[in-house]
């Protein structure tokens, strides 16, 4: 999909007429595919203009007879994109633009994958909702159980948000679950959210929120024994964020204030620290460790460890995997015990936690992720 600065920039100044922002912003938009109303040309205009745009995208569209037409009665009035129309901004640009098929695009825009129906999903389903929003759907012959609603960003647009659990903890069940997931509904982005093991280092805390960058199978390798000495030998294929998202996520790291508004609205216990966001190595096997000196032998290897679970990097992979049109992955999981010290005290703090940050951090941050939807 080409971004509308790139046809902005294809020609001067002086030829940015509104007819050619107007049937790019259309392109853009895929109007040749879903209808699209004047709001959404509007506010993609915008977002790269400010206040230089058409002053009534309406009548323009209505005089652009050959180049577009009401498709959808509405209210809102919506338009598509006619063969001409797309023929008269090649003319226009010169480039040569190509057109996206159904199968090349996004039907949904966030998809999450929890492992655990509670507290993790239920937590989602409270911070995305409000709760009795969410509607199931799909059909028995899929393996999961989906539900739906829609999720308003800060600037107003609404999202389509997809949600399932695997059928059971691990790599391999969040792997296929991802895979149907993406198979189906097509989410411009995946997200992981729940609970993990953190360490110690760093100054965590319960509650703080860890996002895998990378993702690391730390289960993958050799095991050898030589000179009487068993070791193993780690062979891991890494899998980190997409390059956009890590950016944005930098801002929330360290003692962010969303963090503290986050925790105004738990009605339990918080611990007496500040929560935080913590961005590096997370591991992922399909073992549940409570014993430190695990923890230390995986920090041999990645000494930037932040924490461990169980599901992130088959997400990761699922997602690394997926058909064109791929989507981005994060995974946003909240530390609820440290390995070597198990407890369920803090589980519905963490899942809270990780749940609440993922959507206040999508709704404020949706449209520097996808600028043209």
């Amino acid at each position: 999909m080409i971004d509308i600065s790139v046809l902005i920039s294809a020609v001067k100044p002086k030829e940015r007429t509104d007819q050619y922002l107007i049937l790019s912003a259309l392109f853009v938009l895929d109007a040749h595919l879903q209808p699209v109303a004047a709001k959404q040309v509007a506010d993609l205009l915008t977002l790269h203009l400010g206040t230089k745009i058409p002053s009534n995208i309406n009548a323009s569209l209505r005089a652009y007879k050959a180049y577009a037409y009401p498709a959808e009665k509405g209210p809102p009035l919506r338009w598509s994109l006619t063969d001409k129309g797309v023929e008269q901004l090649r003319t226009l640009s010169g480039l040569s633009l190509q057109l996206s098929s159904d199968a090349d695009r996004f039907k949904s825009d966030v998809g999450i994958v929890c492992a655990l129906e509670y507290p993790e999903l239920e937590a989602v389903m409270v911070a995305a909702g409000p709760k009795s929003n969410w509607k199931e759907i799909g059909d028995g012959r899929h393996t999961h159980v989906y539900r739906e609603t829609v999720m308003r960003t800060s600037t107003g647009t609404d999202l389509r948000v997809i949600a399932t659990t695997s059928t059971s903890m691990g790599l391999t069940a969040a792997a296929i679950a991802t895979t149907q997931l993406v198979l189906q509904f097509r989410p411009r982005l995946v997200a992981m959210i729940g609970i993990a093991a953190g360490t110690r280092s760093g100054g965590k805390t319960f509650g703080d929120v860890l996002v895998a960058d990378p993702s690391v199978d730390y289960n993958s390798g050799k095991v050898v024994f030589a000179q009487g000495v068993r070791d193993f030998q780690p062979d891991p294929y890494p899998i980190g964020l997409n390059p956009r998202v890590r950016s944005l996520l930098q801002k929330y790291r360290g003692t962010h204030p969303v963090f503290d508004e986050i925790r105004k609205r738990w009605r339990g216990a918080v611990p007496p620290e500040r929560n935080r966001l913590h961005v590096g190595p997370v591991g992922a096997a399909d073992q549940v460790i409570d014993d430190a000196t695990r923890i230390l032998e995986i920090q041999k290897n990645w000494r930037k460890l932040i924490g461990v679970e169980m599901e992130t990097y088959g997400v990761y992979r699922a997602v690394y995997e997926a058909p064109e049109p791929k989507p981005r992955a994060a995974s946003f999981k909240a530390v609820c015990d440290f390995a070597a010290e198990k407890s369920d005290s803090w589980q519905e703090y963490a899942a809270f936690m990780a749940a609440e940050f993922a959507t206040e951090f999508l709704k404020r941050e949706w449209t520097a992720l996808w600028p043209a939807t």
